[in-house]
């Protein structure tokens, strides 16, 4: 006779008399109670219970009238941690410190106090003697003391404490439970206190490897290498079988893990399902908005991780005036980076263009409201932080599914939950740390008892109670399948038996929970499939079955001689996530993968050639085939940059190309350093994120740093020379006080990391500025005009001519401008790096350095035109590194190959005209580009071209340009 008509007998014994029911969960009673009506018709007067709920129940009338509050697990560990910062405030030399109070060993400590009191010690039966470590027992004994005063002086209990306020039972109720029932001894008390002598325990059964029974069902087992080849393989079984779905139930040995994986597979398919844990938070779109909110605050408020929250749709904002395309950019473009600070400098109205005021106002508004509702430094309360979550999931996460509203609606109780515990402030990241705890606990998409017409999906905790005659248990693998037997580290087992021979030692409740899952999956009838996964790929190793799966086969065969061989014989080559090994019409498809494994599988074990199956499938694929193949080729190709167009139209001469109405220098020099580079920024006008990244070791990015000397060699220079119009006057403190007021002005606009840093950087701009200061004073030259605008009268680019008739317009700034004769001028360009492409031989290095050439011809042309200087001859122009780097270093470069420029800047525009945008000539350039991730090594692969003859018409342009110093 098995459980379920031993339970009807029993129940059946006295069918008048009200019955409760007490099983380990709701959902577990239901279950039971569902398999007996559907074998044996209704049954009344059963009451489904759980020991906790039924004692809170009767004690609760008690507990009202002495106005005393029932604290819950989560609740009580708030109160242990309190008192143990009180114990180490009062003794900072004790077991435990202050700073040992970390969320794990706090729960710890938490369960240690609750089996303690479930066993029914109090403190004053605790002996320290009892503990391998004095130290430790003292603390444990002044610690429970310290939780006994709490509750009493706080009119609270917790579920030990029940027992004090039940009353016996005195109606004529019979209580059914099931072997074994893992009671502590104040559980076992409080419940006979309840039944009295109407309490009728129903034994175990056998285990189920050695259960009769259980031996009559059909099982079916397999292996496959890994846990997603054993998911897909098991679906492949169910979609192969029309059988309903509401027949099978799958039981994960390790829920946490396959859950997902179970869960993505049947939202795939199409499969509805059932899962009795749930999921976690995550695997909705609110649950990702709480937990990047809180990695948002713990990664020092990354502005990324806002705009990738906003991207995806996990938060919005309430202003319908912009999209959440125009917020994503907004915060990409803004350069805050990271760090609260920035986000209020950066976001004031002077920091903001005319066209992003308004958006960037709203925004500062916003963060304004977050940011000034958070602590700082050491001032952080886990439970105030969980109330500002809620809030903020309340204001700016849309819902958008019934799981959306579940986390929203779960965090406002939690935060109820938690309103009136007391705690205590803390740092951020443990405060995170903390709520992260909290949120785990909430869990979406859960159902604990099956649904019709879906799988149920249960753990190895719980499952084995819906009765469905399939079921397919996953994951006996030798590691998951074993119960741990480790001691408590905190009270060893020794400690355990010493102290009271009611706290089970570790080896006890292995042993228990051992029986109760071997018992509980006795009960399983029907067609049963037993699968494990015969390899770890995170660890990269194989794992053997469980010996309970061995058993099975030794039941079901009925020979008990057989080993782990005869099991692995039995269950042939393991499952892959593309199967192709295993014989095809045995299992359906799951997907595409499958369907193409199919398709490939030929007689014999031999494969069918599906290459041009899957070109002509798949366009792209064969496309991406083609680029390979013609990067490979000899001959130029699109696939190398070359866009050809018509040669008709086309440029060759350099009196054809004239009339430009626009060249930039910049552009120019871009497209002789890397043609494809300058394809992708000019031409299809990709663009590369220029998001700031935080780095604890810098203060400015080196474009701000440039800037920041730049500002303070210009103020200095018009401040000596009054604005250019007198010889320099050095002053070196006057140097000092404009360095020290630009400082200071950076310093309030872009917040530095750390004042370590912020110290060092300052020392080296201040070095810079002294090797600026000893340059400049052996300067005999004139400096007249500083940060110079390149542009007509009416605010145009001006318009300059080259030697061979060529004419483009252009706009830029010329950093100084130097007098150096009568009519005679120098342009100078300051340089903040190295100078190790600045060679003294190479003077135009390849068409990638024309600005000095081109700039001074602008210069010299804009002197004449604006009459300033109609005599005006620039003669030299000078890369300046007036830095530490640069040790104040020159390279001259003097005006004296215009005709070389115009043939070079012709040849450049040729070469572009054509279509030609291949990668650099040197792949080190590769080094520091935006679009490495899009190009790879395509330099490197076009070396062989460049030199190859069939490509010499083609790139000659180029390349002469390429060979020009």
């Amino acid at each position: 006779m098995d459980l379920i008509a031993r339970l009807y007998q029993k129940i059946n014994e006295a069918p008048l008399s009200p019955k409760v029911l007490l099983s380990r969960s709701y959902a577990q009673g239901h279950q039971l109670l569902e398999q007996l009506c559907k074998r044996y018709g209704a049954v009344f007067n059963v009451e489904v219970q759980t020991l906790r709920g039924i004692v809170t129940a009767h004690t609760k009338s008690e507990l009202f009238r002495r106005n005393i509050s029932l604290l819950d697990e989560g609740q009580s560990v708030w109160v242990v941690r309190e008192l143990m910062k009180q114990l180490a405030i009062e003794s900072p030399m004790i077991y435990i410190n202050e700073s040992m109070l970390k969320p794990g060993i706090v729960n710890q400590v938490n369960r240690v106090i609750s089996d303690m009191r479930l066993a029914g010690l109090r403190s004053d039966k605790v002996k320290a003697e009892c503990f391998t470590n004095l130290h430790k027992g003292e603390y444990l004994k002044r610690l429970l003391a310290a939780y006994e005063t709490y509750l009493r002086k706080n009119n609270v209990t917790d579920a030990a404490g029940l027992a004090e306020y039940l009353k016996p039972g005195r109606d004529e109720t019979v209580y059914l439970a099931l072997a074994p029932t893992g009671w502590s001894l104040l559980e076992r008390n409080m419940i006979h206190k309840l039944s009295g002598e109407r309490l009728c325990i129903l034994d175990s059964e056998a285990p189920f490897y050695r259960n009769e029974e259980f031996s009559k069902n059909q099982f079916r087992m397999f292996r496959a290498t890994g846990s997603l080849a054993e998911v897909r393989e098991g679906f492949r079984r169910i979609l192969s079988d029309l059988a309903s779905l509401d027949r099978m139930e799958i039981i994960l040995s390790d829920y946490e893990h396959y859950a997902p994986i179970i869960h993505s597979h049947a939202e795939a398919l199409g499969v509805e399902c059932t899962l009795s844990n749930g999921l976690p938070l995550v695997f909705c779109d609110a649950g990702k908005a709480v937990l990047g909110i809180l990695d948002w605050i713990v990664e020092g408020f990354p502005v990324k991780r806002l705009a990738e929250m906003l991207r995806h749709g996990y938060i919005s904002f309430s202003d319908e005036c912009w999209s959440r395309t125009d917020w994503v950019r907004l915060l990409e473009k803004s350069g805050i980076g990271w760090g609260r600070e920035r986000y209020f400098v950066i976001l004031s109205q002077e920091r903001l263009s005319e066209e992003e005021r308004d958006q960037g106002t709203a925004l500062l508004i916003y963060v304004k409201n977050w940011l000034d509702r958070l602590p700082e430094g050491h001032e952080w309360n886990p439970l105030i932080l969980l109330e500002w979550v809620t809030d903020f999931v309340q204001k700016h996460v849309p819902v958008r599914s019934p799981e959306d509203a579940h986390v929203g609606a779960a965090l406002k109780e939690l935060t109820k939950h938690y309103a009136t515990i007391p705690s205590e402030p803390m740092p951020m990241d443990l405060a995170v740390q903390y709520v992260k705890e909290m949120l785990a606990g909430i869990r979406i998409r859960a159902a604990a008892t099956p649904k019709p017409g879906t799988i149920h999906i249960s753990s190895l905790q719980n499952g084995g109670w819906s009765g469905r005659d399939r079921t397919w248990v996953l994951g006996m693998d030798e590691r998951t399948w074993s119960i741990s037997a480790v001691q408590d580290p905190l009270l060893l087992d020794q400690e355990r038996i010493t102290l009271s021979e009611h706290l089970k030692p570790a080896k006890e409740r292995a042993k228990y929970v051992r029986s109760e899952r071997e018992s509980r999956l006795s009960q399983i009838r029907g067609e049963i499939w037993l699968s494990y996964s015969s390899y770890d790929t995170g660890e990269q190793k194989s794992q053997g079955p469980a010996f309970e799966m061995l058993q099975v086969l030794r039941l079901q065969t009925g020979d008990s001689s057989l080993d782990f061989g005869a099991l692995e014989h039995s269950l042939g080559e393991p499952y892959r996530v593309m199967d192709i090994m295993h014989t095809t019409g045995v299992s359906a498809p799951v997907d595409g993968i499958d369907a193409w494994a199919g398709l490939l599988q030929g007689p014999n074990g031999k494969f069918n050639d599906g290459w041009q199956a899957a070109m002509e499938t798949y366009p792209a694929l064969a496309a991406g085939h083609q680029a390979q193949a013609s990067r490979l080729d000899e001959r130029l190709s699109a696939y190398d940059g070359w866009v050809e167009s018509d040669t008709s139209t086309s440029s060759h001469t350099l009196d054809d190309v004239q009339c430009r109405d626009t060249i930039s220098v910049s552009q120019l020099e871009k497209y002789a350093s890397c043609g494809l580079q300058y394809y992708f920024y000019y031409v299809l006008k990709l663009r590369p994120k220029e998001v700031s990244e935080f780095d604890r070791t810098r203060w400015l990015q080196a474009s701000e740093r440039g800037s920041l000397l730049h500002d303070i060699f210009r103020r200095y220079l018009e401040d000596i020379t009054d604005k250019g119009t007198k010889p320099a006057q050095h002053d070196k403190g006057r140097l000092v006080e404009i360095a020290e007021a630009v400082i200071r002005e950076n310093a309030l606009t872009i917040p530095a990391p750390n004042p370590h840093v912020f110290n060092n950087e300052c020392e080296e701009i201040r070095r810079d500025a002294e090797i600026f200061y000893l340059h400049e004073v052996g300067r005999t030259d004139q400096p007249c005009f500083f940060e110079l605008e390149l542009s007509a009268q009416d605010g145009e680019p001006i318009e300059i001519r080259l030697p061979g008739g060529i004419n483009f317009k252009l706009r830029g700034f010329v950093d100084r401008v130097d007098r150096i004769g009568p009519h005679e001028y120098r342009i100078i360009d300051y340089k903040t790096g190295s100078t190790s492409k600045y060679k003294a031989a190479a003077y135009f290095s390849g068409g990638t350095q024309l600005q000095h050439a081109i700039y001074s011809i602008a210069v010299e042309q804009w002197l004449r035109k604006t009459g300033i200087d109609p005599e005006a001859k620039v003669t030299e122009a000078e890369y300046y590194f007036p830095t530490e780097r640069g040790r104040g270093e020159k390279v001259t470069r003097l005006q004296n190959r215009r005709e070389d420029l115009a043939s070079v800047v012709a040849k450049l525009l040729e070469s572009r005209d054509r279509g030609i945008y291949v990668p650099a000539k040197e792949s080190r350039t590769c080094g520091w580009c935006d679009y490495q991730a899009v190009c790879g090594s395509h330099a490197e692969w076009m070396a062989g071209k460049r030199e190859s003859s069939v490509n010499a018409d083609i790139l000659s342009a180029l390349l002469e340009v390429e060979e020009h110093d």
